[in-house]
């Protein structure tokens, strides 16, 4: 009884914590993200002439010949500084709902692992990204390991599981 009041007040505060960071991790102001995407235009429009070429725009990562086309509303061949800020702020965003996404799910299976009977929580790492989670360390039997799997696919959002686990001779 005493052990499962503890699990349960560990899975509050984990939880408790991970919500309370979220917000934090995934979202910024507008004026500082429009301060950075101006300051990016300016650095990569070599020529000054107000647009960015597809030479240009090369310079930035998150942009290749798709992703400039996507942009480029006009189809003029070129970014002015909206259609270039519209389309990274975009993708910021929903690299931001991915990083909230991932957390969720990380902090959901961590959270399942604490409540779960003979399962030591604390020797599995949970890492996901893209939905993608990737379980290891060690732990004590195959069942354990099967179970853990188990748990971390039963989380809402899960596209996948690896598990690295490794069970301990």
């Amino acid at each position: 009884m005493h052990n499962s009041r503890c699990k349960l007040g560990a899975l509050i505060v984990a939880t408790l914590i991970s919500l309370a960071s979220v917000p934090v991790l995934a979202f910024s102001t507008d004026e500082i993200n429009q301060t950075s995407l101006q300051r990016d235009f300016k650095l990569l429009d070599v020529d000054s002439d107000g647009k960015l070429s597809a030479a240009e725009i090369k310079k930035d990562s998150m942009f290749d010949f798709r992703s400039f086309s996507k942009a480029d509303k006009n189809h003029n061949g070129s970014l002015n500084q909206d259609e270039h800020a519209t389309y990274k702020s975009k993708v910021q965003q929903e690299e931001a709902k991915q990083a909230a996404s991932d957390s969720a799910i990380t902090t959901k299976n961590k959270s399942k692992y604490l409540i779960e009977k003979n399962f030591k929580s604390f020797k599995v790492s949970v890492e996901t990204k893209d939905n993608i989670v990737v379980l290891s360390g060690f732990v004590d039997n195959q069942a354990t390991k099967n179970r853990a799997e188990q748990i971390a696919t039963s989380v809402k959002g899960v596209k996948s599981v690896k598990n690295g686990l490794l069970v301990k001779p």
